[in-house]
């Protein structure tokens, strides 16, 4: 409860502005800063030479000519996108050379239902282990998804990659990222809060969707539009809304 967070970090209870001048600074940044080293930003996922085959394998198990990595959810209720159907049929429905593969863990096979008979949605929720989703994640034309491991492993790749973003801004997270678009809220007085949030007592929560407001408030058509915007899915033109 607050009593918990209040004893584990008083700045949880500071207000947006003092919060904001505390925490608004990039994450790679400031960690390389207090590991005493230069502003070289590489993170990298290393698979193993049978993950790769096996990644290899999967990836050409689905036909078609474009691979979208949706990354379902991540460690706190702002990192679940309401919209996320609307957007996966928009796309399906304008583009008959995507498919999709939803990850995530147990819980995300909740997110999940609905698309059982849809031949170009491919549900791994609980199924494969992290290690096995980011040796994937190499192989894909574009990956998606909230402010998670899974999109922080391919920061560095050329990958083309769609940011949720919820509790964090771009100078936070995705500042140093490669081929990214970065998507953030629209009339969301709260964002960014730079706080972690655990359940709707402390986050302000969308009634019409049930999710986050900060979630709730990224538009769809213009996840969509990043989606197609990227240049491995718009017929090959090089694009894109990079931060590099």
């Amino acid at each position: 409860g607050e009593t918990v967070l209040a004893k584990a970090d008083e700045r949880f209870f500071w207000d947006k502005d003092k919060l904001h001048k505390e925490c608004n600074v990039n994450y790679m940044e400031r960690t390389h800063d207090l590991a005493g080293v230069p502003h070289v930003f590489n993170p990298k996922f290393y698979p193993t030479r049978q993950e790769k085959e096996w990644a290899k394998k999967e990836r050409k198990k689905i036909k078609s000519r474009h691979v979208i990595l949706w990354s379902l959810s991540g460690s706190s209720v702002h990192k679940v996108y309401p919209w996320t159907d609307s957007v996966i049929a928009n796309i399906l429905s304008r583009r008959k050379d995507v498919s999709f593969v939803t990850v995530g863990d147990d819980l995300c096979q909740l997110l999940e239902q609905g698309w059982e008979k849809e031949k170009r949605v491919f549900m791994r929720s609980g199924e494969w282990s992290l290690r096995n989703t980011l040796a994937f994640a190499q192989t894909v034309d574009l990956v998606l998804g909230p402010e998670t491991g899974v999109l922080n492993a391919v920061s560095a790749e050329d990958i083309p990659k769609v940011v949720l973003l919820s509790h964090s801004s771009e100078e936070n997270l995705t500042k140093h990222w490669v081929n990214t678009t970065s998507l953030t809220p629209d009339g969301v007085d709260c964002y960014p809060c730079h706080k972690m949030h655990y359940g709707f007592k402390t986050c302000n929560r969308d009634h019409k969707t049930g999710g986050s407001l900060c979630a709730a408030n990224i538009d769809p058509r213009k996840v969509v539009d990043a989606i197609v915007f990227h240049r491995k899915l718009k017929n090959d033109i090089s694009g894109t809304l990079s931060n590099r």
